[in-house]
């Protein structure tokens, strides 16, 4: 297997840490991680399907530090990127679940598919995976934008599939209209396919509208209370809400980085 990262990029993703404290500190995501303890709670009992977190790409760690506050001690939270010291040490063993948002964007061309067999490696039970398809506001110190890797949907949909049999898809839209991510739940097993979607139930990203980046930034939610519905699907709006358990909702605007 090739290199994940080349020493140049290396260098060049720990310049941007560096001088911009807010790159790759979300502990929330963007807001796709939401309902992220919920929905690992759900599938850590009394089912035991998930007893252990991976965050691939984990920056300067936050999220691994919010869940490791909000998850119960039976629960093993672990980060990994090799581009930050403090979390550059990698797994020996799988995690029953890894994340992997907002990161294979970052990964050079070159490395792509060591990458994506790495994150095969380490993944116990399947994977969610969160990839901008947008250019980013900020820039690396070479002048290139820090999302290198920009791909059509479908180009991330057959690599991923080269690697994972079992292959869940959908993207999420900008309020503008156009698609921003794209979101992938992988695993090496069929039988998987029904708790990724329990697990996408109480995650409660189906409906989240994008904010910001390079497309605009809107001021409101997508949908507030007090926004017409007229124009919504009540089919949508019944099976978001059975998603979500109704009142239990995730943020709808997310600002981009």
């Amino acid at each position: 297997m090739g290199q994940v990262i080349s020493e140049e990029q290396k260098a060049l993703n720990k310049a941007l840490h560096a001088q911009d404290q807010n790159f790759g500190s979300r502990k929330d995501a963007g807001g796709i991680t939401g309902n992220l303890p919920k929905a690992l709670l759900e599938l850590h009992s009394p089912t035991k399907v998930c007893s252990s977190i991976l965050d691939y790409g984990t920056g300067k760690g936050r999220l691994v530090e919010r869940l490791r506050k909000e998850l119960p001690s039976t629960f093993k939270v672990s980060g990994y990127d090799p581009a930050v010291e403090d979390w550059d040490t990698k797994p020996d063993n799988p995690s029953d679940i890894v994340t992997c948002l907002d990161v294979l964007e970052h990964i050079e061309m070159d490395s792509i598919d060591a990458v994506l067999r790495d994150i095969y490696d380490l993944t116990g039970r399947f994977c969610y995976l969160v990839i901008d398809l947008q250019p980013a506001i900020k820039e690396l110190a070479d002048g290139r934008n820090a999302h290198i890797l920009l791909a059509p949907p479908e180009w991330w949909v057959g690599r991923l599939s080269q690697v994972f049999p079992s292959v869940i898809t959908f993207p999420l839209l900008h309020y503008r209209g156009l698609p921003q991510k794209l979101v992938i739940l992988c695993s090496k097993k069929n039988f998987m396919i029904p708790w990724m979607f329990k697990f996408l139930g109480q995650l409660g990203i189906y409906q989240l509208k994008m904010n910001g980046g390079p497309l605009g930034s809107y001021s409101v939610k997508v949908r507030d209370k007090k926004e017409n519905k007229s124009d919504i699907d009540p089919v949508e709006e019944d099976c978001v809400s059975a998603a979500l358990n109704s009142d239990d909702k995730a943020e709808e605007t997310i600002t981009d980085d």
